[in-house]
């Protein structure tokens, strides 16, 4: 997957049920990616130095992305938590880049899982939703 995410604001419809579940597609994909990226980095997989700083930041810009997509204007929990969550899992990247320090990934790894698995259910249940006809 490359990184050309388009803005997905405009598929939050909220009686379009096919918009609403696309969107969640659309951003469980960039998290299921971005973890994929994660283990890598985690693994050490990655021996070269240039090949590590060119990962983080394809890593940081996935979650620019990710941050943008809440809509802070509603100051709902969820979007705080999400936002919190995403700036964690940004800061432990930025920690490889810039210091090689590893230790945030493995609970960054779990985040991305944890945050995957609700956005499974999220998806379930717009699709299961009697509220979009």
């Amino acid at each position: 997957m490359k990184n050309d995410l388009k803005d997905i604001k405009g598929l939050f419809v909220v009686d379009n049920k096919e918009a609403t579940v696309e969107a969640i597609k659309k951003i469980k994909s960039v998290i299921i990616y971005t973890h994929g990226q994660i283990k890598q980095l985690h693994g050490h997989e990655i021996k070269d130095e240039k090949n590590i700083t060119t990962l983080c930041t394809a890593i940081i810009n996935n979650f620019f992305w990710l941050v943008n997509t809440l809509d802070k204007s509603k100051k709902s929990q969820l979007t705080k938590d999400l936002d919190y969550l995403y700036k964690h899992c940004l800061f432990s990247v930025i920690r490889v880049r810039d210091f090689k320090d590893y230790d945030f990934l493995p609970g960054c790894v779990q985040i991305l899982e944890e945050i995957t698995e609700g956005w499974d259910r999220v998806t379930f249940a717009a699709d299961k939703a009697s509220a979009f006809g």
